[in-house]
């Protein structure tokens, strides 16, 4: 049985408490963990527990060595909902993803800036093992993720995965054109709006490592799965696709599955197919 807890530790004045389960074995990996907006990582958990894999366990139960982190966001005003949400960034609208995409950028820096803090604690617990440390996040969670694994200012460095469900890439476009080493070279010569000098700032790693020869970096070889509802009626599909298209014209292997028939309009895991989509996909890769 595994001991689930909450951390008191105050990490920051601003996101709530850290929910841990720690593991029943010896601990191998840690998962850090990302919710939806409007959630937070307690009720992520939760949610997650109820998730029965074939062979009647759940995702945390099928890797009992690892420790996994549920971070939970700050709470924010949401101007399209017109009231304050746990989220880690403002989406003003999820139909057209560009509109106000400033709205996201306070948020979206605050909220990598607190994953990092966490992601460094947990690599040292692993001893400096980055590939034993995989993130994962649903929807909101899975985009603040993907940033959270392009901000990374070591591209040296492989995570042992990175999964994300029913999610977006925020700032799609304007990632591809900075940072798809093969594509269009006036893209990276764009005209310096406030949102391009913000992917600029936040992703300034790739700038240098584009003007090297490297062929490539280690970080690229983190193995990326991408499950997502061709129902979904709050995050749709294309949105899904266009991150998974962005992702693979960087550098990054992804494995992406499109179910059909999940709770919540689409929006959420579909059981069992994606659960054990993603248990044999962290077997895989975790194993390696």
């Amino acid at each position: 049985m595994m001991d689930s807890r909450h951390d008191t530790t105050e990490l920051s004045s601003s996101f709530d408490a850290v929910h841990i389960v720690e593991p029943s074995l010896n601990h191998s990996h840690t998962a850090i963990m990302l919710h939806g907006r409007g959630s937070n990582g307690p009720e992520f958990a939760d949610e997650l527990s109820e998730t029965v894999l074939p062979g009647h366990k759940n995702l945390i139960q099928k890797f009992p060595s690892w420790r996994w982190v549920f971070l939970s966001s700050k709470t924010l005003w949401s101007s399209a909902f017109e009231e304050s949400l746990p989220a880690w960034f403002e989406a003003h609208s999820l139909t057209s993803i560009e509109e106000r995409q400033d709205l996201q950028m306070d948020g979206i820096r605050d909220a990598v800036g607190y994953i990092q803090s966490i992601v460094d604690q947990e690599v040292e617990r692993l001893g400096g093992n980055h590939e034993k440390l995989v993130l994962a996040g649903i929807s909101q969670g899975g985009a603040i993720g993907m940033w959270e694994l392009l901000c990374q200012q070591n591209l040296d460095v492989r995570f042992g995965a990175f999964v994300g469900a029913s999610t977006w890439l925020p700032f799609a476009k304007i990632i591809e054109s900075l940072l798809v080493r093969d594509g269009d070279p006036a893209g990276r010569d764009q005209t310096e709006t406030e949102s391009v000098n913000f992917v600029k700032e936040m992703m300034s790693a790739w700038g240098r490592y584009h003007a090297t020869a490297h062929d490539s970096t280690k970080l690229l070889s983190t193995p990326i799965f991408l499950g997502h509802g061709t129902d979904d009626a709050t995050v749709g599909v294309e949105l899904g696709r266009h991150a998974r298209r962005v992702l693979s014209k960087i550098g990054f292997q992804v494995e992406w599955k499109e179910y059909l028939g999940a709770e919540l309009e689409g929006h959420w895991l579909k059981v069992p197919e994606e659960v054990d989509d993603i248990a044999n996909f962290l077997a895989t890769v975790t194993a390696q």
